[in-house]
């Protein structure tokens, strides 16, 4: 009797933690790791690598890009400014729920970063990725990056690309992303559309952003004209994306479709829940970028 309930214990006691490690992430998911490991699908054929060898390694481009983003986010909600944030808007998040102390996060914040590197050696790739999210996250949270007009927006497309890249890399079995010349400037043009972008995230957040003091790009030069300048990029793209990897009607169709969409709801749906719904179209939008390799290889054959 005396052991089961020591076994109950220890079982309430492990679910607790991760449930509490999950509650890190969660909210990012949708950003990081599902178009992360979409970007893998998508490009993994560079290498020619199989469906079957990439739904093999599926557990380990998800094992990295989650304990990579658990680092990124146990580090950007452990500071006072943070945790002031979430007690009003995520109250859920573990330091306002008094899951555990800001002092015990930074310690597994710290930790975190150590076990991405492991991790990256573990999934069989990532490495060089996960070392430089330790830089921009440390830049990004620590040294007030996120706070800047231009480095929030560069830092977060450092940031997109490296979880992309990371993935593919574990995806492709450990081959660097450094070594195919054109990934490197198909992943250039991708960090060009995030930091152009990607400010979209910063449309429903303005209250919260100007009582932390950040310089967003609505709070600098106003909500209208960043909207614009999100609905003009938008559209930009989904035309230069598709022209890059002459990807064919099909390209210019999805792009252009759903950027459509992304722009119209930036310009016209305005309430703070709408602009939330928005950011989570614009996630599938660049998705759908991800996805023109495939699509050109589908229009060269056809």
């Amino acid at each position: 009797m005396e052991l089961k309930a020591e076994w109950d214990r220890l079982t309430s006691a492990l679910l607790y933690h991760i449930y509490t490690l999950w509650l890190f992430t969660c909210n990012d998911l949708k950003t990081m790791v599902f178009p992360s490991t979409a970007f893998a699908l998508f490009n993994c054929g560079y290498m020619e690598t199989q469906p079957a060898e990439f739904f093999f390694r599926l557990p380990n481009i998800l094992l990295w890009t989650w304990v990579n983003l658990l680092a990124f986010t146990i580090n950007n909600q452990h500071n006072a400014l943070a945790i002031r944030e979430d007690q009003l808007n995520k109250p859920w998040r573990p330091i306002p729920a008094g899951r555990l102390s800001a002092g015990t996060a930074r310690k597994l914040g710290h930790f975190a970063y150590v076990l991405a590197q492991g991790t990256s050696v573990l999934a069989g790739g990532g490495l060089v990725q996960s070392s430089l999210l330790s830089v921009l996250g440390y830049l990004y949270n620590e040294l007030g990056g996120d706070h800047g007009l231009v480095t929030r927006n560069v830092l977060n497309a450092a940031g997109f690309t490296s979880f992309a890249s990371g993935a593919l890399e574990v995806a492709w079995g450990g081959v660097s992303v450094l070594t195919v010349r054109p990934m490197l400037s198909w992943l250039g043009l991708i960090a060009a559309v995030v930091a152009t972008t990607v400010h979209s995230q910063d449309m429903y957040d303005q209250e919260g952003d100007a009582l932390a003091g950040r310089r967003t790009v609505p709070l600098v030069i106003g909500d209208r004209p960043a909207r614009f300048s999100i609905a003009i990029a938008v559209a930009c793209w989904s035309v230069v994306g598709p022209w890059y990897w002459m990807s064919g009607l099909a390209g210019y169709f999805l792009l252009g479709t759903l950027g459509a969409w992304v722009a119209w709801r930036t310009m016209r749906r305005t309430l703070v829940e709408e602009d939330k719904a928005t950011f989570r179209i614009y996630n599938v939008w660049l998705v759908s970028m991800y996805s023109l390799p495939v699509l050109a290889q589908w229009n060269n054959s056809v």
